[in-house]
């Protein structure tokens, strides 16, 4: 009796529910398979013969009895074991081929060879070695569709060879095939099975089961004729079992190709299934770029007034700020000049009226002050000059005014040096006009700007002596917060209690900054929804993609694989979409923006919306993807196989 059966198994049985009733495919079947035997397994239809070959194949476990390759009993394995056996172990002939149409004959033969980790060119030389050995060597590159039925099914049986499978096993190999083809089939199995390969065989035909040296007959699950040379041989355990030695995963650039290639062969539904991720992507880059660009925007117009500015309003506690407070004085401002770093002070006092030239009118505010102002407000002229500290001691009737002050009143605005205007009754000759400086961080004309002497406003305009506001300009942006607790310190002890309020233009930045942060995520947000509903068409079209491939699958469990390797396969086609989609969307987004800018909209180019967008669009990948490769994962390989 020597060494252990190749294949044992002892009183299997196998059951199982269909349409609520208990169906027993198998009924205490024992077997005994040495190495280099080959053995017939005949019956009709439902005799169990196709559930035995799943049994022997590791597609199947047994409901009860103990099935031992080499010993080892297969209910000991994992599921990563039970892969090592189909890849190493077994070969399978089907008996419709079960050939991947969208591969050549090469690249079918060589399917399995990509989970043992043989590498490309190693795999593809053996292909094609298998196939010349069998006849098929000018038929490498045909895909299945050009191949006859015979030359398919040699395709297959090269296939079951390229791992060097100890068994072959053949489920009717010639059901499918006219009857030259079949012979030619048997006779290549009687020549593997010369060469020492296991050859089991599964056919209903006597004919076919008659080029076996053993028939072993089922009927009704059971086993009830047996031509072996081994009858009622014990069954030999090794004392100790070999262990089945897991392989790795499939290697990344395996999965890549392989991705790769699906995708392109099914290419609309893979455009269709980018289509969202791009629009995704594109509506998140595009949006915080627009939400980017209006903040820099506003904060630019924010620089133009000056960050290093202090402004000083009457009111402070519970006092309301209004112009007519007796808070602020011109001698509060010549005290504050004293101040260390306050390059200039600017005493105003504001009031509303009409401004007259010819028949032409303005109705707008009019601001009281010192050449200071024009300094502080970092002010240039465009024609003419701004008023002298002479004017404001000698109350000059002068006015300078803003360049839509100026297209108001005048039909050349060029022209508006040395004209007088009336206001509150009153002649006033226009001495310069300041150049333009658009809208402020409010979205208000900065250019509507009627400046007079402060000293002449007073007696003339406003008729009482209180200012509506003090603006300070320090000599930088870090002394600003210093001056500005020096001046309410000062202002406060002059007046006896705080009665003014004195802010920063550099906390308006913060507050502008933060509420402009805020609307650009609100903006990315709802961009991101779109990427989200992206990421749901990813998954869908997965889970439609894993459907249609279940054959596919069964074929690549049956050929080898391990449920972690499909799960890789599939995830890495989820992630190759959602990458692709990112780059696409990035790309389309930039576009976007370019012609959004080309309407004088502001717009920000920043490293933070493309690399947040792609994040996102890989993190939607590993998401949406997982659910549909755990299910191709999870399928049972003879339910797969089945599919049409």
């Amino acid at each position: 009796m020597g060494s252990s059966p190749l294949i044992t198994l002892d009183n299997v049985s196998r059951s199982y529910q269909s349409e609520g009733a208990e169906v027993t495919a198998l009924k205490g079947v024992s077997l005994t398979i040495h190495k280099g035997e080959f053995v017939a397994i005949m019956g009709q239809s439902g005799s169990g013969k196709s559930t035995l070959m799943n049994i022997l194949g590791c597609l199947d476990k047994p409901t009860a009895g103990t099935y031992r390759i080499h010993g080892r009993s297969v209910a000991e394995l994992n599921d990563n074991q039970l892969a090592a056996l189909r890849l190493k172990t077994f070969g399978f002939v089907f008996q419709r081929y079960q050939l991947l149409s969208t591969l050549t004959a090469q690249q079918n033969v060589a399917l399995p060879a990509i989970y043992s980790n043989t590498s490309e060119a190693e795999r593809n030389t053996n292909a094609a070695r298998l196939l010349g050995k069998l006849g098929l060597a000018d038929r490498i590159l045909h895909r299945p569709g050009e191949l006859s039925g015979g030359q398919q099914q040699r395709v297959s049986v090269a296939r079951a060879l390229i791992n060097g499978a100890e068994v072959i096993l053949a489920d009717e190999p010639t059901g499918a095939l006219d009857s030259a083809s079949g012979e030619q089939l048997l006779a290549l199995l009687t020549s593997l099975h010369r060469e020492g390969v296991t050859i089991i065989l599964i056919t209903h035909d006597p004919a076919v089961a008659e080029h076996a040296q053993r028939q072993v007959k089922l009927l009704d699950g059971e086993i009830v004729e047996d031509t072996g040379v081994h009858p009622g041989e014990p069954f030999l355990v090794e004392r100790d079992s070999p262990v089945v030695a897991e392989f790795p995963s499939i290697s990344t650039g395996a999965a890549l190709s392989m991705a790769f290639s699906s995708l392109r062969l099914n290419w609309f539904r893979t455009l269709l299934t980018l289509l969202g991720i791009i629009i995704g992507v594109a509506a998140v880059v595009t949006m915080m770029a627009i939400g980017e660009g209006g903040k820099q925007d506003v904060l630019k117009r924010i620089e133009a007034i000056g960050t290093n500015l202090i402004s000083i309003r009457p009111g402070g506690g519970n006092i309301r700020s209004s112009g007519d407070i007796a808070s602020l004085t011109l001698d509060d401002a010549n005290a504050l000049e004293q101040i260390d770093g306050a390059l200039y002070v600017a005493p105003e006092r504001s009031s509303r009226a009409t401004i007259r030239y010819t028949d032409n009118d303005f109705s707008g505010r009019i601001t009281g002050t010192t050449p200071a102002y024009f300094y502080a407000k970092d002010w240039e002229m465009s024609q003419g000059v701004f008023f002298t500290n002479d004017d404001v001691t000698s109350y000059a009737p002068v006015v300078v005014i803003g360049d839509t002050v100026a297209e108001t009143l005048f039909e050349d605005k060029y022209r508006a040096v040395g004209e007088y205007i009336l206001m509150k009754n009153a002649f006033y000759q226009v001495i310069g006009v300041l150049k333009s400086k658009g809208a402020n961080a409010g979205g208000s004309d900065m250019d509507d700007e009627v400046l007079i002497p402060i000293t002449t406003g007073r007696l003339k305009v406003f008729g009482r002596p209180y200012l509506s506001s003090i603006t300070i300009k320090a000599a930088s942006t870090e002394a600003a917060t210093a001056i500005q607790a020096q001046a309410l310190a000062i202002l406060t002890e002059r007046h006896g209690k705080e009665d003014v309020m004195v802010r920063t233009t550099d906390s308006l930045v913060e507050a502008v900054t933060e509420t402009q942060n805020t609307l650009t995520w609100l903006l990315a947000s709802v961009a991101g929804i779109s990427l989200f509903v992206g990421g749901i068409g990813v998954m869908n079209i997965m889970l439609v993609n894993v459907s249609e491939r279940k054959r596919e699958i069964g074929l690549r469990m049956a050929t080898g694989a391990k449920p972690g390797d499909i799960l890789k396969q599939f995830n890495i086609e989820a992630w190759v979409v959602c990458v692709l989609g990112g780059f696409v969307g990035i790309l389309l987004g930039y576009a976007v923006i370019f012609a959004i800018s080309q309407f004088s909209i502001s717009v920000a180019y920043t490293w933070l919306p493309p690399v947040l967008a792609f994040f996102t669009s890989l993190v939607v990948g590993v998401l949406f993807g997982f659910a549909p490769a755990h299910k191709a994962a999870r399928l049972n390989p003879i339910d797969a196989l089945a599919e049409e």
